[in-house]
């Protein structure tokens, strides 16, 4: 019988252990992984207490602008996030701009208060995924002046 070198046994050990470190640390800087895989969930039964607490007020319970503090003679109506139309031409991160930053942060309406100090990032990003449960859509790309203008008259 021969007898085996324990020192080329503890070197392939060695190697595996290597490789499996360095696979480990691939995939995991490369954003393959558990965590990296599953879908972004939104908690939207909570952002929809948010939306119903802070939102509102202004943008109404079902989110069509016509809130207790909304009126007619409002320079700007609070924004209809029913509206699909409009709702396609802006990314989540400009939504997450106005909330967090507020209108006047954005070149909007200085009536729209901004909700960084009073909301959580976590919160601001449900919130993000129930405005489009409210319309039932998604961003589409680059949107057409034409379609622009159709959503808002006023844009040149």
């Amino acid at each position: 019988m021969s007898k085996k070198d324990p020192s080329k046994f503890n070197f392939a050990i060695f190697l595996l252990l290597l490789f499996v470190l360095a696979a480990s640390f691939f995939l995991v800087h490369k954003g393959v992984g558990m965590a990296a895989s599953l879908p972004e969930v939104y908690d939207l039964k909570k952002a929809e207490g948010i939306y119903l607490k802070w939102c509102a007020q202004c943008h109404g319970v079902k989110g069509k602008g016509d809130g207790v503090n909304s009126t007619r003679d409002m320079a700007i109506n609070p924004r209809d996030h029913t509206d699909a139309l409009f709702m396609v031409t802006r990314t989540d991160e400009q939504f997450k701009e106005v909330v967090s930053d507020g209108g006047a942060g954005v070149a909007k309406s200085p009536l729209m208060p901004p909700w960084s100090a009073t909301l959580t990032e976590e919160e601001i990003d449900s919130l993000i995924g129930y405005l489009r449960k409210l319309c039932d859509c998604e961003f589409e790309g680059v949107v057409s002046h034409g379609k622009l203008r159709r959503v808002d008259t006023d844009f040149r």
